[in-house]
């Protein structure tokens, strides 16, 4: 097993150069800009470093443009926008943590569509219609999804819950080793964790306004058994997802909701152990993550026509292929039936996730407020 999975990432490997030597130079146009900045307040360090290692040198030799990579947060950079005058803008492309706070602060953002960014006619269009329960009105573009579930060492957990309502259950069975991330920490898990436990309880209710759910006695339960569930995690909490990796390794974590891409990301980097698998409960813990990519409208425009050839590009079929076989993770775009076969022994199909996943309409945006304001209540 181990060889096949060796030679399955070398095989993916070489297919990621091959990606590289079809791409086809194609310098911006003479007068234009050749300089971009690009903040990030999306991506976590192995992103990161996936930005700088292939994005940024791919977009140079492709489009002759150079993208000056700034690591921000969505709460700097908004006020800061909020402050520019037209075509003063100091960067052009937008990679946030959440594109439906950036929607609803009221910064303008341009309107992108298939005639600015052609290859957005390959994104499925609810992922384009809303983001967190918050219409986008075509301020952003999908850049990739990711999936959640309860990843798992195999070597501990030889029969993981089925459903959420089964680990809830079990919870003294796996005293000690569930890992659950700070509900106050900055990763989007702090509150994911909760909101996909809240959903197994609560379902089709969570559809309701945070107001009128808040009084429902159903949902009081729920939060009720979450603050119950949280007692029996790993103490004290980890307070961001590297802390939690670190007690998975030291074989105090056996079992937590995260991201499954960057899961086995991490077992191949050798930062989890090699044992890691993932389930996927009933109720839907393979939530679907979003990550979009958005062009401010304050900018000079000439540097708004080259952010949306930077963002088409990000959307190119290379490119999109590449965060799958490189980095585990699912395409923004509805092109997977592209990607090589090898990869499908690796991860599940995005429609074997998708079949489960919770409705998008029960992300919302006034549940993940309400799950950070009362922070508190979920630290032991």
């Amino acid at each position: 097993m181990k060889r096949r999975t060796w030679i399955s990432v070398t095989l993916l490997a070489t297919f990621t150069v091959v990606l590289c030597a079809l791409a086809v130079p194609r310098p911006a146009t003479a007068g234009a800009p050749t300089e971009l900045v690009i903040a990030d307040s999306q991506s976590g360090a192995n992103f990161q470093a996936y930005w700088q290692k292939y994005v940024i040198p791919s977009v140079r030799q492709s489009l002759g443009v150079n993208l000056k990579y700034l690591v921000t947060s969505d709460a700097e950079q908004i006020q800061k926008t909020k402050a520019w005058k037209p075509g003063q803008g100091d960067f052009h492309i937008l990679f946030p943590k959440s594109i439906a706070t950036w929607v609803k602060s009221g910064v303008p953002l341009e309107t992108l569509n298939t005639t600015n960014v052609p290859n957005s006619a390959k994104i499925d269009p609810q992922y384009l219609k809303s983001d967190e329960g918050v219409e986008l009105q075509g301020k952003g573009v999908l850049y990739w999804r990711t999936s959640y579930a309860l990843i798992y060492n195999s070597q501990y957990i030889k029969n993981p819950p089925k459903s959420w309502k089964e680990f809830y259950d079990r919870r003294a069975e796996f005293k000690g080793h569930i890992g659950l991330v700070r509900p106050d920490a900055k990763s989007s898990s702090a509150w994911r964790q909760r909101l996909v436990f809240l959903n197994a309880f609560l379902k089709e209710k969570l559809t309701q306004p945070m107001a009128q759910l808040e009084k429902d006695p159903a949902f009081q339960d729920a939060w009720n058994k979450l603050k119950d569930f949280t007692k029996y995690a790993k103490l004290p909490l980890p307070s961001e997802p590297p802390n939690l990796f670190e007690d998975f390794n030291a074989g105090e974590t056996w079992i937590a909701l995260y991201a499954q891409d960057y899961s086995l990301w991490s077992a191949r980097q050798g930062t989890m152990p090699p044992t890691i698998k993932a389930v996927y409960p009933e109720e839907g813990a393979d939530e679907i993550g979003t990550g979009y990519l958005a062009v401010p409208a304050n900018i000079p425009p000439e540097h708004k026509e080259v952010a949306f050839k930077v963002v088409n590009y990000l959307l190119s079929d290379d490119q999109q292929i590449r965060l799958l076989t490189t980095m585990w993770q699912y395409p923004g775009t509805e092109i997977t039936d592209q990607a090589p076969q090898i990869v499908w022994e690796i991860v599940p199909k995005l429609d074997v996730l998708t079949k489960t996943a919770i409705p998008r309409e029960r992300v919302r945006k006034d549940v993940i407020d309400y799950i950070k304001a009362h922070a508190k209540e979920l630290i032991p």
